[in-house]
């Protein structure tokens, strides 16, 4: 293919010029079509270092409950829903927190998730199918929803997770899917897809074996491993220095000896560990355990005791600086020794970081979080670097960038997509149109 005369991103501007893409990859010459894009806009597809695809559809399958303030907004929400267990994120329990007597008033099983994907909260039907003794739920004990849940929506919500994010530019996804469903059946759906995936596995470390680890098309790379080291902030269930107003200060989810047989094993095989960790004794935990282990990547990192900064250098980032505006409610009253995302000191310390979404529990649209990246003080060539090449330099994928020898991931925009406003027309993976507007 050969795109004529179009405007493409190349080091911190747009220049005029041909494009020759040969077998999926950006060349000096090719032969075969010629696009004429004579003013438009060409960036690299956006890649998204930690996000789950399959949650992102289920989030369109499911209730938004991200408005719904007083008992009379919920039940509107619910009374027409179609769906044999109701469940819906963005839930958020300081809004509204409904009694049990309205809860059991609803007629079928109800999962209402809080908008961290941490907690949830079940009326009485919901808890006699689930088998659970508790109304609220959080952790690992969400896993036995989701073994009712994805299943029943599997290709569906795969196929519109996939279309969110490719409507948005995003052509490479670091994603996390293996949430109530099998090796097999995540297998199987990632095998048809259109957008670039890296995916990590959650699993027990008994579980954990070398030939589940492998290249599964020219789009999709099983190579990662996800852990938890803690839980969130709106769970009140990330490990931190201070306290939460219940006095509690979170939970650390796995023991260092575990921890330790997860690195020996992703060492072993050249595997990414890469490890949840929102509070500061979490990530203080994991990169001391990195000190022995470098190269693995944490995920999230809101907060970090002021001393860590110096052994970051162990460790590759995956952070999300919406964080920081989403979580303000949230930070009233907590007191932490560590400093709060410090995403723009990590990268002036030359820290090794990469944007993401965390989509579903925030937007998956880049624009939404390079939007905060410039409050938060970065500048837009940087964010646009953080948000393409640096999440795919994470994983070693030579994508990112609109260069020969790269893959030919990238977006086609009428106008210029750095003023932030607009989605692309066309969406093109190994040099293939995915999506189209």
């Amino acid at each position: 293919m050969i795109i004529k005369n179009a405007l493409f991103w190349k080091e911190g501007d747009f220049v005029r010029g041909d494009l020759y893409i040969d077998k999926g990859v950006f060349s000096r010459k090719a032969e075969g079509e010629v696009l004429n894009l004579s003013g438009y806009y060409i960036i690299p597809g956006f890649v998204d270092s930690h996000a789950h695809v399959l949650g992102t559809g289920l989030k369109r399958i499911g209730i938004d409950f991200s408005d719904v303030e007083d008992k009379n907004t919920f039940l509107e929400k619910i009374k027409d829903s179609k769906l044999p267990i109701i469940f819906g994120r963005q839930w958020d329990d300081r809004k509204f927190f409904p009694n049990s007597k309205t809860l059991d008033s609803v007629g079928k099983p109800l999962v209402m998730i809080r908008r961290c994907g941490h907690m949830a909260l079940l009326n009485r039907k919901a808890m006699e199918l689930f088998d659970i003794e508790e109304r609220i739920v959080k952790e690992e004990k969400l896993q036995k929803i989701w073994e009712k849940i994805t299943p029943m929506f599997l290709e569906e919500a795969f196929s519109l997770g996939e279309e969110e994010f490719l409507k948005h530019g995003v052509t490479f996804v670091h994603s996390d899917d293996m949430y109530g469903i099998g090796y097999e059946e995540l297998v199987e759906v990632l095998k048809k897809s259109r957008i670039r995936i890296f995916e990590k596995l959650r699993l027990s470390v008994d579980d954990l074996k070398p030939e589940f680890f492998k290249q599964l098309s020219d789009r999709v790379t099983v190579k990662g491993v996800k852990i938890f080291m803690d839980g969130s902030l709106g769970a009140k269930t990330a490990y931190i220095s201070g306290r939460y107003e219940n006095g509690s200060n979170g939970i650390k989810l796995l023991d260092d000896e575990t921890v330790k047989r997860y690195l020996k094993f992703c060492d072993e095989h050249e595997i990414l560990l890469s490890t949840h960790a929102i509070g500061d004794l979490a990530v203080h935990d994991m990169l001391n355990l990195l000190k022995d282990h470098p190269g693995h990547r944490i995920i999230h990192s809101q907060f970090m005791l002021e001393e860590d900064m110096l052994y970051a250098k162990y460790a590759s980032f995956s952070v999300q600086p919406h964080f920081l505006y989403e979580d303000q409610e949230l930070l009233k009253g907590l007191q932490i020794k560590g400093l709060k995302y410090p995403f723009l000191e990590m990268y002036e310390n030359g820290i090794d970081i990469s944007f993401s979404s965390d989509s579903p529990v925030s937007p998956c649209d880049p624009k939404y979080v390079l939007v905060h990246a410039l409050k938060m003080g970065f500048d837009l060539t940087t964010s646009i670097h953080l948000y393409t090449y640096a999440g795919a330099r994470q994983v070693n994928m030579k994508t990112g960038k609109i260069e020969e020898g790269f893959k030919a991931d990238f977006a086609v925009y009428e106008r210029n997509p750095l003023k932030l406003d607009e989605d692309p027309m066309m969406v093109f993976v190994n040099g293939e149109i995915v999506w189209e507007k």
